[in-house]
């Protein structure tokens, strides 16, 4: 009904003002008929006009927006995201564009073109504003679901989300990677490049899939296959900074040789804007004994993070963890987790991150991240007897809790955090 309404001009009113409840006279409905069969009515020269107004011109561009999303990499994420603007520009109903920016924030954060926290917040917003019979669709839900997981860390919620989309659609190309995502976080890495194979079967001109694929190789440890399946996909066409990285990231693995280092150097001098690139280099030159390149990369990284408020937080940590200072790194990691990075997904399979392994901190961390984290039986839990308290207030029944699932997401904070 709201979609026939903006596009068809369907007569509804509604009670309490435009958010309340809809309503409709048999008679203008009885019209509206009439002027869509083709008959002659009062209105029928204005409804003519209006399909070449504004409203077409949003549906021209969200349909150029579309077709460029089969292909979305770094390089035209930005005009499909200003496509979908212009077109809300236009007709601030088109509930098509406000999931494909939704779609295209999320994108844009994951492949490192836009900050997490700034990304996130548009894509929020974007669904806010999608009426609700059209937030059902997968597409919508997809978006949602990445949202509770990169966002909001509602993991199980995300998880219901994207099984719920792939048990009526197998295939979904967003669902998959969205789930291949929740399998990395897992630390369930064959099911994730399985959902991420699929995911690139659907969609193979896209950019992200691929990326996906390369970076699980990598989290396995499993470096001549990752760097061979990059070559693949560079050899096919795919590049940007993205791939750099998990390249970087992959020969970071090997005894960093001068050969090495030199070939890192330049990849990151290609993408001087890619901060996880600049603190792989760091983390090289740490460990190959170069301190003082070292600290000069951690100090750029830093300034950048504090001038032009970055999220930093993984490159940062890399450096230091090559530097040795555990604590350090650890706490830009839990800054990395907080600002919604996408490598915070990979924290318990990074191989670069073995090292701080068995560290209290560390391994609390990790207890936040994903769906089945570690430790979630009662009998690993410990009570202190002088702590037998709720240090945060649970709600009432129906006061705050808005379902089971958010339910369970507080309970569980409260058993991490060692009150129940």
């Amino acid at each position: 009904m709201q979609r026939w309404h903006a596009e068809q001009g369907l007569p509804v009113h509604h009670f309490g003002g435009t958010q309340g409840c809809v309503f409709a006279y048999a008679e203008e409905l009885d019209k509206w008929l009439l002027r869509l069969d083709g008959a002659p009515g009062p209105n029928r020269a204005s409804e003519d006009q209006k399909t070449d107004g504004p409203d077409k011109g949003a549906s021209d561009l969200t349909a150029l927006a579309d077709q460029l999303w089969a292909t979305r990499s770094e390089k035209n994420i930005g005009s499909i995201a200003e496509l979908y603007r212009e077109a809300l520009d236009r007709d601030p109903s088109n509930t098509r564009s406000l999931t494909g920016l939704a779609s295209a924030m999320i994108s844009s954060a994951i492949l490192e073109v836009v900050d997490s926290s700034v990304a996130h917040t548009y894509a929020m917003e974007a669904l806010r504003r999608t009426p609700q019979f059209d937030a059902q669709h997968d597409d919508a839900k997809c978006c949602a679901a990445f949202l509770k997981m990169t966002h909001e860390r509602k993991w199980r919620q995300a998880r219901l989300a994207f099984e719920d989309i792939l048990r009526v659609h197998p295939q979904h190309s967003f669902g998959l990677k969205g789930r291949a995502c929740l399998h990395i976080a897992d630390g369930e890495l064959e099911d994730a490049s399985r959902c991420a194979w699929e995911a690139w079967r659907q969609t193979p001109l896209a950019s992200s899939p691929g990326i996906l694929l390369c970076w699980i190789e990598f989290l396995a440890g499993h470096s001549e296959e990752a760097l061979d399946l990059i070559e693949q996909f560079k050899n096919s066409g795919l590049s940007g900074s993205m791939m750099a990285t998990i390249h970087a990231l992959t020969l970071s693995q090997s005894a960093p040789d001068e050969r090495r280092i030199r070939q890192i150097e330049r990849t990151a001098e290609e993408f001087q804007k890619s901060r996880t690139l600049q603190g792989v280099l760091g983390y090289v030159y740490a460990i190959s004994g170069q301190t003082a390149k070292a600290t000069q990369v951690l100090i750029a990284l830093k300034d950048l993070c504090e001038r032009k408020k970055k999220n930093c937080g993984y490159a940062l940590a890399l450096v230091l963890l090559g530097l040795d200072k555990r604590q350090e790194a650890i706490s830009w990691l839990e800054t990395s987790f907080e600002q919604g990075s996408v490598w915070s997904l990979g924290f318990r399979s990074d191989p670069i991150l073995k090292p701080l392994r068995g560290d209290p901190r560390f391994e609390a961390l990790l207890r936040k991240i994903g769906s089945r984290p570690e430790a979630r039986s009662i009998d690993q839990v410990r009570i202190q007897p002088k702590s037998l308290r709720f240090p945060v207030p649970i709600t009432a029944a129906g006061a705050s809790i808005r379902s089971s699932e958010d339910a369970l997401d507080e309970l569980e904070g409260l058993v991490e955090s060692g009150a129940a």
